[in-house]
């Protein structure tokens, strides 16, 4: 047979209340406890930056009732430092004493909490000077043109520099910075394309005015074109008289089918310097083109090397 035994629920009613007035009791005496304090820290002057990020919490030793000192765990409101008084250690290295701001400390803590003492009194702080240069934007476009298209003038990346400003340590280091990878096909078009910039992930506290660029190309269609063209020789001595074989050269160009007329035979100019054959012991002559149309390119010249006879 199986019996039961019933426990009368004032026990527990009483159990409770012991227990609440045991917690209370207990809570109502002073103690000496270490707390943890989330900190933030008064803003540094314009001219410089944390390089690196501070410490976030501090190790204090605190007196006060159990209440004060869970609520203090449970209700742990930010206290502010000051920055107004550091000291040096090294050329970027300061630090503080945070004894030296206890009585700053203590007004911020819970009122009945009393700060004893800090586990550890100095506080680092990684501050460089802030500064701001500009650097270029390199290309990072790869096109493969349609054929018979090409580029009618230079790539246009807008804007063709970034304004940078962070820690004088992290910014001396940024030279350029270029954009994402950009392949373009069959292109025989005008393009416009918005990219973003690569930005170095080992960076902290820097700026950059823009993330992403312009990049605009021009397209037009191109054909060939060449002229015979006859050359002079330069700094030949005044009693010297040489043959030339032969006594033109071809030159070969492309430019824009829009401006293939205004291209012009007399607009190219063809020179052979006799002393620079001479200087370097060569028994032929070296044609160079000294002025031809600012707006033609893949400029050649065939022959690239002019035999003389020098007559006695």
């Amino acid at each position: 047979m199986k019996f039961t035994k019933n426990i009368p629920k004032t026990f527990f009613v009483f159990l409770t209340l012991s227990l609440l007035i045991w917690l209370l009791i207990t809570l109502s005496k002073e103690y000496v406890a270490q707390v943890s304090l989330n900190v933030s820290y008064e803003a540094l002057p314009q001219n410089q930056l944390l390089q690196a990020a501070p410490k976030e919490e501090i190790e204090i030793i605190a007196k006060g009732t159990g209440f004060k000192l869970l609520a203090t765990r449970f209700f742990n409101h930010r206290v502010q430092l000051k920055t107004n008084n550091l000291s040096k250690k090294g050329a970027e290295k300061h630090f503080f004493l945070a004894s030296n701001q206890k009585m700053h400390i203590q007004k911020q803590l819970v009122s009945g909490l009393l700060l004893e003492a800090f586990l550890k009194d100095t506080i680092y702080l990684d501050i460089g000077n802030l500064v701001s240069k500009k650097v270029p934007v390199i290309s990072n476009l790869k096109i493969e043109y349609r054929i018979g298209f090409d580029a009618l003038k230079p790539l246009e990346i807008k804007p063709d520099t970034i304004l940078v400003t962070g820690p004088d340590n992290q910014i001396k280091a940024i030279e350029s910075l270029s954009f994402a990878p950009l392949l373009l096909e069959n292109v025989s078009v005008n393009f416009s394309k918005k990219v973003p910039l690569l930005v170095p992930e080992n960076l902290k506290n820097v700026h950059f005015n823009k993330r992403d660029v312009l990049v605009n190309g021009f397209v037009e269609k191109f054909t060939e074109g060449s002229f015979s063209i006859p050359f002079t020789v330069k700094n030949l001595p005044d009693n010297l008289n040489i043959n030339t074989f032969p006594k033109e050269v071809n030159v070969f160009f492309k430019v824009d089918l829009p401006r293939f007329n205004q291209v012009k035979e007399s607009n190219f100019t063809v020179v052979c310097d006799y002393r620079v054959s001479e200087i370097n012991g060569l028994s032929y002559l070296i044609p160079k083109i000294i002025s031809k149309p600012n707006f033609i390119k893949n400029v050649k010249i065939i022959p690239n090397k002019i035999e003389f006879l020098i007559q006695k």
